[in-house]
Order: structure tokens, then C-alpha cells, then sequence
């Protein structure tokens, strides 16, 4: 599954709680995380983390710490044990300048 499909899918809410902005994606921080952390209380089949994974970005499953760069809420749930999903593979480009 890529990108594109995981978000028809499981379809990823729009971040409300930025004004003027347009972003599917919640801060690990402040208020947005406030938010994050209540919906995966309530729903957590409905979070999904944002991750730097070794060959790219990843969406996975679930509330993570490690590695996060941002939160996805979707309005569908996932049901399963895990998934992993390739949101953006580095270049060799982007492994040269490490």
C-alpha cells in the first residue's frame, strides 16, 4: 500500500486547530498534541505517527514516540496489528549529506 492509497483508505482528517493553514498533520506539541493524545484515549484506532524511518518517511499505526515527526487522525479506523506505510523515500542524495 502506498501513500496515496492508505489515505483513501483511512482517510486523514484535516487539522482543525490551525488557523489559515491547511494540513493533515498534528504537532508533537502543545495543544495539537493535547488533541492527539485525547483522540488516541478515546479512539486509538484512529491515530496514526508520522515517522523517520531509515530509507524514508513512514506512517504507521498507532501513537508512537520514537522517530515521530507529526500525528495523522483518520476518520476510518484501522484494524489490524500493525502497518506500515512509505509516506517518502530518500534519494541517495539525501544519504550523502549524512
Amino acid at each position: 500500500m502506498n501513500y496515496d492509497e492508505w489515505a483513501k483508505a483511512y482517510q486523514p482528517r484535516a487539522n482543525h486547530l490551525r488557523k489559515g493553514e491547511v494540513t493533515e498533520l498534528f504537532e508533537t506539541y502543545g495543544i495539537e498534541l493535547g488533541y492527539v493524545l485525547a483522540t488516541a484515549d478515546i479512539k486509538p484506532a484512529h491515530v496514526w505517527t508520522l515517522v523517520d524511518g531509515d530509507k524514508g518517511t513512514y506512517v504507521v499505526n498507532g501513537y508512537h514516540l520514537v522517530n515521530r515527526i507529526a500525528y495523522l487522525i483518520t476518520r476510518k479506523p484501522f484494524e489490524g496489528d500493525f502497518l506500515e506505510v512509505l509516506d517518502d523515500e530518500y534519494s541517495e542524495e539525501d544519504h550523502d549529506n549524512d
